[in-house]
């Protein structure tokens, strides 16, 4: 039983800052963003060994057994078996270990969401042509919170919330005079805090050494393109392209885990094949991570961006250029299967988060479905976190009810949900999915939309004007 005991030690020690076991509805966690299912005796056995002090993890192996009056050497043979595991899923994320048994899609209920952001405030050194937040035009007329207000929003996360993951994001949060104050505050309570930033103040200060001081685990950095005129002309700041890598290499010179996130739009789209070679030889990345624009804020006063048809077209050969490099590409935004499955391509896969796998906070406390919706369902300042999460308007986003009304027939319709619904409020029909019109469940599509959704996209600056 030595060696048992050893090994559960052992493992569970070297992966605590990774591992995360949530109770409330049997999930394991990889830190940012990896979810898989447990069985009540996993959650049970897994949540006492990672909740004991080090050294003493094994300890639980011998309470399960009590508990259910089993040898402990078959629950220790279990242990191993799951931490083994865990230990795969850690080494190489995409590859399933056998341990792992795979059930049907819809099998498991997820309760709580897995990622939460926070968007400190709206104001931005840049002017980014699709910036969903419409900065930094928004930064002015909507306060931020007081450093305290923030770090009951953080303690929110934590205990009611259970997510273990925290992004700082914006607008730009190295703005924030207190912004490594926040960092510290998250890491004291035991969330891993990533970092969403233009570089700027990190290639200009000294900030990225107190931020590394203060515990910050990761950051994303934008990058619009590996040309400096193009990735100006994009941000609409001149000279930020230097000041963004440098930025960049600070960070990840520190031991900051730090990628490039790069959103395509109609400005870059005929150059980011260019970048996988750059991030690979300039900026000695492994992977790198894509997005498309969401059509709201800026990019609503440019009605000619690009589309998923156009992803579509220029996402092989991004990725041709990736294998060619040897850096992985990263997908972050749900597309419709039927035009694009960026799971069958091997980018990754997701379906809208908003109001599910993300818990997205504005400056001002309120909760948005996602970052790039104007108005909340709650606030997380004035009201209690269950009582937003579980309200009728969150559910509707949970449930997906959004889903396109012509997806209705397809097999896929539950796995990609139709992509985005603010894409489709602002296409104003579901022309491209190439269905064909079903008029009134799309007038029904809606009315729902309005009256039970609510929530509205971010205004372009023409409209506020």
């Amino acid at each position: 039983m030595e060696n048992y005991g050893q090994f559960v030690n052992q493992v569970v020690d070297s992966t605590r800052d990774y591992v995360f076991v949530r109770d409330e509805d049997g999930v394991l966690i990889i830190k940012p963003n990896k979810v898989h299912y447990l069985n009540r005796t996993g959650v049970e056995l897994l949540g006492k060994m990672y909740s004991l002090p080090q050294g003493q993890s094994y300890l639980a192996v011998k309470d399960v057994a009590n508990n259910y009056g089993v040898k402990e050497e078959d629950v220790a043979r279990d242990a191993r078996r799951l931490l083994e595991t865990i230990l795969e899923l850690l080494k190489s994320p995409e590859c399933m270990p056998v341990q792992v048994k795979t059930t049907s899609f819809g099998s498991h209920k997820r309760e709580l969401p897995v990622l939460s952001e926070i968007a400190l405030t709206y104001r931005c050194q840049n002017k980014c042509v699709f910036c969903y937040a419409s900065s930094p035009e928004r930064g002015k007329a909507l306060p931020g919170m007081t450093t305290e207000q923030v770090k009951k929003v953080l303690l929110t996360i934590k205990n009611d919330a259970k997510v273990p993951t925290v992004s700082l994001t914006g607008g730009e949060p190295t703005l924030r005079k207190d912004i490594v104050e926040i960092v510290s505050y998250a890491k004291s309570i035991g969330l891993r805090v990533n970092l969403i930033t233009n570089g700027i103040m990190c290639g200009v200060t000294d900030l990225p050494y107190r931020l590394k001081e203060a515990g910050l685990d990761s950051a994303q950095v934008s990058l619009e393109s590996s040309i400096p005129e193009v990735h100006d002309r994009v941000v609409g700041h001149p000279m930020a392209f230097k000041k963004t890598v440098e930025g960049f290499k600070k960070l990840k010179s520190l031991g900051i885990h730090a990628h490039i996130n790069t959103t395509i739009c109609k400005d870059n789209i005929d150059y980011v094949d260019q970048l996988p070679k750059f991030a690979k030889e300039e900026l000695g990345l492994e992977y790198q991570s894509m997005n498309m624009v969401i059509r709201t804020g800026h990019a609503q006063d440019h009605p000619d961006e690009v589309g998923y048809t156009e992803i579509a077209r220029v996402l092989p050969k991004i990725k041709s250029e990736c294998k060619k490099t040897g850096i992985k590409l990263v997908w972050y935004s749900p597309m419709p299967y039927c035009i694009i499955n960026t799971v069958a391509e091997g980018i990754g896969g997701t379906s809208c988060a908003a109001s599910d796998g993300l818990l997205s906070v504005a400056p001002d406390g309120s909760v948005l479905p996602c970052s790039s919706f104007e108005n909340g369902i709650g606030n997380i300042l004035r009201e209690n976190f269950r009582d937003i999460w579980f309200n009728r308007q969150s559910l509707y986003f949970r449930k997906k009810e959004f889903v396109p009304p012509v997806c209705n027939d397809c097999d896929k319709k539950n796995i990609c949900c139709g992509a985005c619904p603010l894409y489709w409020d602002n296409r104003g029909c579901f022309d491209e999915l190439g269905r064909g019109r079903k008029i009134i469940p799309e007038l029904i599509w809606k009315a729902k939309r309005k009256y039970v959704g609510k929530s509205r996209p971010v205004g372009g600056v023409a409209d506020e004007a």
